[in-house]
């Protein structure tokens, strides 16, 4: 107890006190001078609605301003922030405006009130980056009162309007799947051709030499008609440049720049090479051919055969 009573009483003690309660004063004097340097004279943001009053679900606009030095860094709330108790809807902000030093800012808050309360008030915040730091300066409170949408009680057994007329609705496309269906269909196929020789390979290059060998009869027919017209070296040279282009399309031979000895030591037969010899006397040295329609008709039926040929090779696989 002495020892205690000795202690309360040292005047080293007393002298540790006083200079305690002076550093808690001197403390709170600075925080106090930087709390008044770091807001200034103080931020004012000032908060309004376009109107007084508005019904649930309806849309309102919230107007909010601020004058401020123009050496701030000031930051409105964007769509992220929790406007409770109402919805965000957009954002609508203008330039900067600055006159004297002093600027001023502005932004509109399109929101919508989805709570039943009579009354509904909200404060926007403005965030302001001092050096290192940030401030946050709160608006009025901007104040809006929700109108009922139903006038007077509600009946003990209120009577609900029925509407049977149908509505219609907008289709939409489900793409993920479209996406899914393609990729099964297409793994399908490829599972089918690859498992059952090819099928869909054939099918593709059987059309495309029917169609090819379509055309070069279309083309071949017509210089033909030409030639009953008239017997001319012109069109003789281009039904057979015809023909040998066919020939080198379907058979792997250069048909083009062979002569007619070339093309029969490429297919040995007696009676093309007559009829082909038959047709260069004509045109090279001005001799009469016995049947020149003898001869086209067998140039017709030798590009038949070379069309029959890549058909069962194509049914056999072999697709070059």
């Amino acid at each position: 107890m002495r020892f205690g009573y000795y202690f309360f009483y040292c005047p080293s003690f007393a002298y540790f006190a006083i200079g305690m309660k002076r550093g808690f004063a001197l403390l709170f004097f600075f925080f106090c001078i930087r709390l008044m340097a770091g807001n200034g004279s103080g931020l004012s943001p000032k908060a309004f609605f376009d109107r007084d009053s508005v019904k649930i679900g309806e849309k309102i606009r919230l107007s909010v301003y601020l004058d401020y030095p123009s050496s701030f860094k000031i930051l409105f709330p964007d769509t992220n922030y929790d406007f409770q108790p109402f919805e965000i809807l957009k954002r609508d902000f203008f330039p900067t405006r600055t006159r004297n030093s002093i600027s001023r800012d502005c932004v509109v808050y399109e929101l919508s009130p989805f709570l039943p309360d009579p009354v509904q008030k909200i404060q926007i915040p403005i965030f302001q980056f001092p050096d290192q730091d940030s401030l946050s300066w709160y608006s009025n409170e901007a104040t809006v009162h929700i109108r009922p949408v139903l006038n007077g009680p509600l009946p003990e057994k209120p009577v609900f309007e029925t509407a049977l007329s149908p509505v219609p609705v907008a289709r939409s496309i489900n793409y993920p799947y479209i996406i899914i269906g393609a990729s099964v269909l297409i793994l399908l196929v490829l599972v089918i051709n690859f498992f059952f020789d090819r099928p869909i390979q054939k099918f593709i290059y059987l059309f495309l030499e029917a169609r090819r060998h379509k055309a070069y009869l279309a083309q071949f027919e017509k210089i033909s008609s030409r030639l009953e017209n008239a017997l001319t070296v012109e069109s003789v040279e281009n039904l057979l440049v015809t023909w040998k282009k066919y020939l080198q399309k379907v058979d792997e031979h250069p048909y083009t720049s062979f002569t007619s000895r070339e093309i029969f030591q490429v297919l040995p037969d007696k009676v093309l090479r007559d009829a082909l010899m038959e047709m260069d006397r004509w045109i090279y040295g001005g001799l009469d051919m016995k049947d020149w329609r003898a001869n086209i008709q067998y140039l017709k039926d030798i590009s038949v055969q070379f069309y029959q040929k890549k058909r069962e090779a194509i049914k056999n696989g072999k697709f070059e």
